[in-house]
């Protein structure tokens, strides 16, 4: 089944005090083009990534940190053996060979790859003028996209027209690179708070009768019998119910609410992502896939298979604090293809020490 993590509404619960600030004026970003799309965390650490949708086990990635030196590392990766002279941009020969670029081969998969500004600007001016890199056999990466890319991620680190550049460089100074930002610090915070003995279904079973309406208005499953319902106290006035509503072939995702442990009605929770990016389909996490919540970190954490390879789909962590849940964690990849299941870009990211 597709995953399931888009909402329409979101209801976004008050900070709370003393709570880390949620992520705002989002620095994090995620841009597709075509076959390629380029993913920046909050510390301005950038993938630009690209495949082809003929041949699903062949990448090329472009990873570099943010800031004057921050490292760069462009790799080309198939899971086939290939040699340098495997490798062509629309059947001409790409050139790449050592001692600036280095080939490794392992469990029948290659990459080739170069942390060298000027081999990788070299190749990047021949690609950015083909249509496909093949790596011999049928193995091949489209390019569709690369262009805008490349550009893109020198956009994003703040690197135009500077000797850092890697699609369009020119004289400015390193210097002239912003500094890249530093990821927040946010604590887990433990909960001590526990519910008392048949609580947790006097709960479940209250937030069932009283919210019939959103489950009729997200067609949830009237049974989905391979998931059970789950309760866990926040504090010693609310709790977390955690109510199955879809379960397909290889996940389930869930709806979650905030319940008063003395009564009132129930709260859907509806968590946001913030992140800048060309996808206008983006949205809010209101369906919690493959959920769990770990009261010894104060952590609730999705995981959604965008299909069953885990070659594309999303995960996100957040903390409660006391009146919010806090964003922790989010990697994501839309566009499915690649090599390495579950090898998602991170979007935002923080420290817990």
């Amino acid at each position: 089944m597709p995953y399931r993590y888009l909402g329409t509404t979101a209801i976004i619960l008050a900070a709370a005090t003393m709570a880390p600030a949620a992520p705002s004026n989002a620095v994090q970003s995620y841009d597709s083009f075509r076959s390629w799309f380029v993913a920046c965390d909050n510390t301005l650490h950038c993938v630009a990534k690209g495949f082809s949708e003929a041949y699903a086990g062949a990448e090329i990635d472009i990873d570099r940190d943010g800031g004057p030196h921050g490292k760069l590392l462009l790799s080309i990766s198939a899971d086939r053996p290939f040699a340098f002279r495997d490798i062509a941009i629309d059947g001409k020969p790409a050139g790449l060979s050592e001692p600036t670029w280095a080939i490794e081969s392992a469990d029948g998969s290659t990459t080739v790859s170069s942390d060298d500004l000027q081999a990788i600007r070299r190749l990047i001016v021949r690609l950015r003028g083909g249509s496909k890199l093949t790596l011999g056999g049928q193995a091949e990466v489209s390019l569709d996209g690369f262009a805008a890319a490349a550009l893109r991620l020198d956009d994003r680190q703040g690197r135009i027209g500077g000797v850092t550049a890697l699609a369009n460089p020119g004289p400015l100074a390193a210097s002239r690179v912003p500094s890249p930002p530093r990821p927040p610090r946010i604590p887990y915070r433990p909960i001590s708070a526990t519910l008392s003995q048949g609580e947790g279904a006097r709960l479940i079973a209250s937030t069932r009768a009283g919210q019939t309406s959103v489950f009729q208005h997200e067609n949830c499953e009237a049974d989905p019998t391979t998931m059970e319902p789950q309760a866990f106290a926040l504090d010693q006035k609310q709790a977390l119910v955690l109510i199955p509503c879809i379960v397909g072939a290889y996940q389930g995702s869930a709806v979650a609410f905030i319940v008063g442990r003395a009564g009132g009605e129930a709260r859907r929770l509806i968590l946001p992502l913030p992140y800048r990016g060309n996808d206008t389909a983006r949205s809010d996490v209101s369906y919690f896939t493959n959920e769990d919540f770990d009261p010894k970190k104060g952590m609730l954490s999705t995981a959604a298979k965008g299909r069953a390879l885990a070659d594309c789909g999303m995960s996100a962590s957040w903390i409660w604090y006391g009146k919010s849940f806090v964003l922790t964690r989010l990697t994501m990849q839309q566009t499915c293809g690649g090599i390495e299941p579950g090898d998602w870009p991170t979007i935002f990211d923080s420290i817990q020490r």
